[in-house]
C-alpha cells in the first residue's frame, strides 16, 4: 500500500494487478506465486488470505517496509477513491480464474469512480466476456506483439485502450491504434532512454516504475511534504 500512497501524493494514476486467492479474495500482486514478492512461498491460488496477510510483501525491498502485506483489492480502491485513474489488470495465465470478470464487476459496481477505472488482461477472453457484460466500462488490450489488423481486432473486443509493450510497438503502430480511436499507454519504460522512446513514438500514456522521475523529465515533477 506503501507504493499506492506515494502515487497519490505525486498524483500520478496507477496500474495494478489482481489475482485471487483460495479463500476467493481478491487480491493486489503482479505474480500468481508468493516467492519473489514476499517471503512466502506457494501459489496464490491454493493459500487462503489469512496466511498470505501474515507475510510481508515489503522485505524483498527494504526493510523499512517489512510491515507492507499483500493487500486486497477492496482495500486499495478505498485508499484510491477516485483521487487518480486507475489501470486493474486481470491476471489469468497460467492460473486461470474462472468467473473473475464477474467478481471484479460486482466489487466495481460499488466504486464511485468507474469513469476513472480501466481494466486491462493478456488474456483477451476476458476482455470479450467483461465488454459482454458491461457494455460502459472502459476496457484496455494488453498485447507484446504486432498484430496484422489491430483496428480490426480492437473493434472486435470492444476496447478503449491499447497497452502494448514498448519493445514490440513502433511510431506507425501508435498511428494506427490512435487513428482508430484507441488511447496508446506503453508498457514497463523505465529509464530517460526508454521513456524518451516512447514519448517519441507519440504515446498517450506510459506505464513505469519511476513516475517522480518521469514527472522530471517532462517538467511535471512536484514537491511532496515528506
Amino acid at each position: 500500500m506503501a507504493a499506492f500512497r506515494k502515487s497519490l501524493e505525486l498524483g500520478v494514476d496507477i496500474e495494478l494487478d489482481v489475482q485471487r486467492c483460495a479463500s476467493g479474495e481478491l487480491v493486489v500482486i503482479h505474480d500468481e506465486d508468493l516467492t519473489r514478492t514476499t517471503n512466502g512461498v506457494g501459489q496464490i491460488c491454493d493459500i487462503n488470505y489469512d496466511e498470505i496477510n501474515r507475510l510481508s510483501a515489503g522485505l524483498w525491498f527494504d526493510s523499512d517496509f517489512s510491515h507492507e502485506k499483500v493487500p486486497l483489492l477492496g482495500d486499495v480502491l478505498e485508499l484510491i477513491g477516485g483521487q487518480v485513474a486507475l489501470n486493474i489488470e486481470i491476471k489469468n495465465a497460467p492460473v486461470a480464474y474462472d468467473d473473475i470478470e464477474e467478481e471484479l464487476l460486482a466489487m466495481l459496481s460499488d466504486y464511485g469512480h468507474r469513469d476513472k477505472v480501466i481494466v486491462s488482461s493478456f488474456d483477451h477472453y476476458v476482455i470479450q466476456r467483461l465488454r459482454s457484460m458491461d457494455a460502459n466500462l472502459q476496457l484496455a488490450l494488453l498485447l507484446d506483439g504486432v498484430l496484422i489488423d489491430l483496428p480490426q481486432y480492437a473493434q472486435m473486443l470492444g476496447v478503449n485502450y491499447f497497452h502494448p509493450c514498448l519493445g514490440s510497438c513502433r511510431a506507425d503502430i501508435v498511428e494506427e491504434a490512435q487513428a482508430a480511436g484507441l488511447s496508446v499507454n506503453v508498457w514497463t519504460a523505465n529509464g530517460r532512454r526508454a521513456w524518451s522512446q516512447a514519448l517519441k513514438m507519440g504515446v498517450d500514456g506510459i506505464v513505469t516504475d519511476d513516475p517522480a522521475g518521469l514527472m522530471v523529465l517532462l517538467g511535471r515533477a512536484v514537491l511532496v511534504a515528506e
